[in-house]
């Protein structure tokens, strides 16, 4: 008798275990996240393991979000946007249980250098090809002014080619945009599928 209590008290036991290590995230969920880790374009590399904090005041609250970097495309060193993709992979609970996820990025909140979040959910440099024609055009029409000045019609030409070239140098010298998430960078999810 003894016997047969301790394996009825084993199974509970385990069946207690199993309904605690696995349960459901409803699809739509929206999470806003604390990153624990500092996530860059040019430091991290495809495939590194990040975690997040659930900082909503709902029963998510201190829940871990696991995820990693699915992918990371360089701008040109002109013009360009350099982008970043992250994966989400799976929510654990304070007390344990746990949650396959897959889930997009809606929004970063106060992002320091500009990155916004694209169609497409992946993070995005705050890019400079619109910069690129307007220091090329203020740089041109500068050399412009001072060519005319200097060389009549002739150093007008001249000069508008010097200055749009030392406008585009200028732009071209900063290099690649560089995506930067801090840790604490705080950002809205959005549960696609379980």
């Amino acid at each position: 008798m003894k016997t047969g209590l301790r394996i009825s008290f084993a199974s509970v036991a385990l069946a207690v275990a199993g309904l605690a290590a696995s349960f459901t995230v409803p699809e739509d969920l929206a999470l806003r996240i604390r990153l624990d880790d500092t996530l860059t374009s040019v430091d991290s590399q495809i495939g590194d393991p990040f975690s997040a904090t659930v900082v909503d005041a709902s029963e998510y609250q201190n829940a871990r979000v696991y995820g990693h970097i699915a992918e990371i495309d360089m701008s040109g060193k002109v013009e360009g946007r350099t982008t970043m993709m992250l994966r989400f992979d799976r929510l654990v609970m304070p007390d344990g249980r746990r949650a396959p996820i897959q889930a997009e990025i809606i929004e970063l909140y106060h992002a320091p250098s500009g990155e916004k979040v694209d169609v497409e959910g992946a993070i995005e440099s705050g890019g400079r090809g619109r910069k690129t024609i307007e220091h090329t055009a203020i740089g041109a029409g500068a050399g412009a002014l001072l060519g005319g000045i200097f060389g009549a019609g002739k150093g007008a030409g001249i000069g508008s080619i010097i200055g749009g070239a030392g406008g585009l140098g200028t732009t071209a010298f900063h290099g690649r945009q560089k995506i930067t998430l801090g840790s604490g960078q705080e950002v809205l999810i959005r549960v696609t599928r379980r």
